[in-house]
């Protein structure tokens, strides 16, 4: 049966058409379709036999199978699967089409999907001595039409169940050329080959670990000198020093860190420190263990934090917050001074 969009003229019972097939389109249907019965083969040989086929689509360009397991693939699964699948194909293997009973075609062992409803006759599509299944879809003559046959996704897509994106013949061998071509031009780029980019890159991801470790120490020294000679601008609230800072460049790691040296020289009282950076407001209390049966940094940082259009929360000696409206983040911090004298009554 075909259903049709008539684009011009008329269809009229009697009337005598041609059908035809888009060969390439085919062609190419084809080796994606016989490629997804070997995919499945392949995975109850390497992950079990509590593998079920869960959904799939067998397009021109790609493949895409769902199937039940309990874990991502490893990296050797998926070695193991791509090897078996490959030396399937390899082979050239000539795939054996039938039509049985359907009572018959179950006790050869062919694999029936669930869910699927089948009549008293049904076809089945064989790689001899790999895989056996009930199937009315269009595949290759040979396993070697398929070309290739290559992973290029695994993902979870709910519980227990698996899905694997593949890529066959044409598309395949695309992505092999893309991939030597941009392994070339790194191993260019780095002036090594492409087996050696490993250790280089590994050597590189060391370097730039070590160059961010002294970036943001000298950031931190430059913070807290700029910081220091500030502390004798601390206001006294009811017999409290407070002082609240506009500070820059650092990640919130280094704000707890500049609290912590401030509090240290004020030896008792209230930091507040404050960062606007990339649209956002950053902020920071500390409150010496001196004063926090009287001061709560959780509670200064939410009264702040509502000036930046935020909200926050910590420990009775450090809290933090954060805000989308960094642009009022002076009159935040000079609220501190007001919560603080309003706490203390």
């Amino acid at each position: 049966m075909h259903k049709v969009t008539v684009d011009r003229g008329e269809l009229k019972i009697g009337d005598t058409i041609t059908a035809r097939v888009d060969a390439e389109k085919r062609r190419r249907t084809r080796a994606n379709h016989t490629a997804t019965h070997l995919l499945h083969a392949a995975l109850k040989d390497v992950l079990g036999l509590h593998v079920k086929q869960a959904g799939s689509l067998v397009a021109p360009d790609r493949l895409r199978f769902d199937f039940t397991h309990f874990a991502p693939l490893t990296a050797d699964e998926i070695l193991e699967i791509e090897r078996l699948v490959n030396g399937q194909i390899l082979r050239n293997e000539p795939l054996d089409t039938q039509v049985h009973d359907l009572e018959a075609a179950i006790a050869t062992g062919a694999v029936a999907l669930f869910g699927e409803k089948y009549g008293d006759r049904v076809r089945v599509v064989s790689v001899p001595g790999f895989s056996t299944e009930l199937c009315g879809g269009t595949h290759v003559r040979a396993t070697g039409d398929i070309g290739l046959f290559k992973i290029v996704a695994d993902a979870s897509i709910a519980s227990g169940v698996r899905r694997l994106e593949a890529l066959t013949a044409d598309g395949a061998f695309d992505r092999y050329q893309h991939d030597e071509a941009l392994l070339g031009s790194l191993a260019q780029r780095l002036h090594t080959s492409p087996a050696e980019l490993p250790g280089q890159i590994e050597q590189l991801a060391e370097r730039v670990k070590r160059a961010e470790r002294e970036a943001e120490s000298l950031r931190m020294k430059l913070a807290s000198a700029e910081a220091s000679s500030s502390v004798d601008s601390a206001r006294e609230i009811g017999g409290v020093k407070v002082l609240a800072q506009r500070v820059g460049n650092l990640d919130a790691n280094g704000m707890r860190q500049l609290a912590d040296q401030l509090a240290q020289k004020l030896r008792s009282g209230v930091v507040v420190l404050g960062l606007a950076d990339d649209g956002k407001a950053s902020l920071v209390v500390r409150v010496t263990d001196d004063l926090t049966g009287r001061l709560q940094a959780g509670r200064i940082v939410n009264e702040i934090a509502s000036v930046v259009g935020g909200k926050g929360g910590g420990k009775p000696d450090m809290a933090m917050a954060g805000g989308k409206e960094p642009e009022k983040l002076d009159a935040a911090l000079e609220r501190s001074y007001e919560a603080v004298a309003a706490m203390l009554g």
